[in-house]
């Protein structure tokens, strides 16, 4: 049992996650991190400055420093430069550990949610993912890029029974595409796939037809404005892939949509999930584990979102039809679950 001084530090500590969060917003929009990587030596507050207000850029760094973002080397005049991994860690777009997008994510488009929270409390109603607009869709679609390439080049591949089908050309059905990053990073990593993707945010969709129309990938995308409860297909992929969206599916439509998911699949098709699964006692809020699970299911509190349990994945992917279900953790915190039509 905590007493009363290591409650106490827990608070602070909370409230320097806030202040962090916000610190490395401020470094990815004004490009800091990304300058300091171009150093090897380090920097002075006045090198980084460049335009910017030297006392103001002076006194990030130091903070930076605090919170072991940065290195720092007294001077005169002090030299910057970024902490250990943390060049792949925030000053990479695209990279599979680059993880800046949720920062950025965090500052701007969650904070604006959790703000209107105690009203969304008091009246009970929600605003829904595709009801924030394009800039949302667009935002939420790169804070998982990075880890769009690792599941495409990584991840897929080491299903059993994917990887010569990857080879082969197969045919894969992304279920809710929404701005169709992931089925590019497929489709680049596997050139003989074509894919399809689907999704109900016509944000997202629109975003993903201009970003990828005239590009060399297009002839093997397509994207449709489409919620998966309409999904006509039958016998026509190899492979339907939802990544972090099981939990986004409405409750009441979760089952017609993963039988209609079932029908598109051709007979040994394999269905890949990416999500949180939300643990089912009070105990087991606190692991590790389940840590993403709650943030998104507080996050996405107001979306209508619903973070399922293990038991209730299990229900909807054997009720569908599917068989040979595996579950594994992927990083300490998803759930990638496998079945077979």
């Amino acid at each position: 049992m905590a007493n009363v001084e290591q409650q106490t530090m827990r608070l602070w500590d909370y409230l320097r996650g806030f202040h962090a969060v916000h610190l490395i917003d401020t470094g990815v929009r004004l490009n800091l991190f990304a300058t300091l990587r171009k150093s090897a030596d380090g920097m002075t507050a006045q090198e980084l400055a460049g335009a910017l207000h030297v006392p103001y850029v002076e006194a990030w760094a130091r903070t930076a420093v605090a919170y072991g973002l940065l290195d720092g080397e007294d001077g005169p005049p002090p030299r910057y430069k970024l902490a250990q991994y943390m060049d792949q860690l925030l000053a990479d777009p695209g990279g599979p550990r680059q993880l800046a997008p949720y920062f950025s994510g965090a500052a701007d488009f969650i904070a604006a949610d959790l703000r209107a929270y105690p009203e969304y409390f008091r009246n009970g109603k929600t605003h829904s993912f595709q009801a924030h607009g394009e800039a949302f869709s667009d935002g939420i679609a790169q804070i998982t890029g990075g880890f769009h390439a690792v599941f495409a080049k990584r991840i897929l591949p080491s299903i059993p029974g994917l990887k010569d089908k990857l080879t082969a050309g197969c045919r894969i059905l992304d279920m809710g595409c929404g701005a169709g990053n992931l089925l590019a990073r497929i489709a680049e990593a596997h050139p003989t796939v074509t894919c399809v993707g689907v999704d109900v945010d016509v944000h997202g969709v629109a975003l993903a037809k201009k970003r990828w129309a005239g590009s060399p990938l297009a002839d093997r995308l397509s994207i449709e404005l489409l919620d998966g409860d309409s999904i006509a297909y039958e016998n026509a992929f190899d492979v339907a892939v939802m990544f972090e969206v099981l939990h986004e599916i409405p409750v009441p439509v979760r089952e017609s949509v993963l039988a209609k998911c079932h029908r598109a699949l051709k007979p040994g098709g394999t269905l890949v999930i990416l999500d949180e699964t939300m643990p089912t006692k009070l105990e087991e809020l606190r692991q590790p584990q389940h840590m993403l699970a709650v943030q998104t299911q507080y996050n996405e509190l107001i979306w209508g979102n619903v973070v399922p349990t293990a038991q209730q994945q299990d229900q909807l992917i054997a009720g569908a039809g599917f068989h040979d279900l595996k579950r594994q953790t992927v990083a300490d915190l998803f759930t990638l679950l496998t079945a077979v039509k």
